[in-house]
């Protein structure tokens, strides 16, 4: 079973999103690797699957129990996290 990251601070990448299929997962990078881990609950097949794999954009891997084909696309520029202005 995959262990989230106790901080962003440990991930070059990190994202937890609702895809537009249903798919929810959260995916990250830890500093250093080349690796994407990933936890996800198929919008297909209602079913969770963890996986890990090449980090290469966009994260495209395929639901270990129905076959769906999920795709996380990067967010367009100045979406997620917003700066804090004072």
């Amino acid at each position: 079973m995959l262990k989230e990251p106790e901080s962003m601070d440990e991930c070059s990448f990190f994202t937890r999103r609702v895809l537009d299929d249903g798919t929810k997962l959260v995916a990250w990078v830890p500093k250093g690797a080349t690796i994407v881990n990933v936890k996800y609950t198929c919008g297909e097949c209602g079913k969770s699957g963890e996986i890990t794999q090449e980090y290469h954009k966009p994260i495209t891997f395929l639901c270990q129990h129905c076959g769906h084909k999920i795709v996380v696309v990067p967010l367009k520029k100045g979406r997620g996290r917003k700066k804090k202005t004072k």
